[in-house]
């Protein structure tokens, strides 16, 4: 009876140690997210930087809000079970949806943008606005 007792505690305990690791996780994973990003969109390797903001307001279970150049972010979706953090989303103009997917890695940000309407796809990256970086 005692050992059945001892390994209930263990267990509930492991149980209370994961729920807060994954706590830990979700914040952590927040404070990297949410905020401002420049993204630079230049069309060709050699043009001028073409620098937009894509901000990402809130974070729930796997799921974000923001905008991306200006448009509310649709779908966003995010897969924090590999080395970097994964994510896709769409946004929309007048006339056509844009497909977007990309990860964060070491503080970082990379893309890609794809609009079938308009016969594109864009490879873009940023970096955090220092004033929405954490301390």
């Amino acid at each position: 009876m005692k050992r059945i007792i001892s390994m209930s505690i263990l267990f509930c305990l492991s149980i209370g140690l994961n729920a807060q690791e994954s706590t830990q996780n979700k914040t952590a994973i927040a404070s990297t997210l949410i905020g401002e990003w420049i993204i630079d969109l230049r069309p060709t390797p050699d043009a001028e930087a073409y620098l937009k903001s894509f901000v990402i307001d809130s974070l729930v279970g796997k799921s974000f809000s923001g905008t991306f150049y200006g448009s509310p972010i649709e779908n966003g979706l995010l897969n924090s079970d590999w080395e970097s953090i994964f994510f896709a989303f769409t946004t929309q103009d007048n006339t056509y949806p844009y497909y977007h997917s990309g990860y964060v890695k070491d503080g970082r940000i990379y893309g890609i943008s794809y609009c079938p309407g308009r016969g594109f796809t864009i490879p873009w990256n940023g970096d955090k606005n220092d004033n929405t970086k954490e301390p």
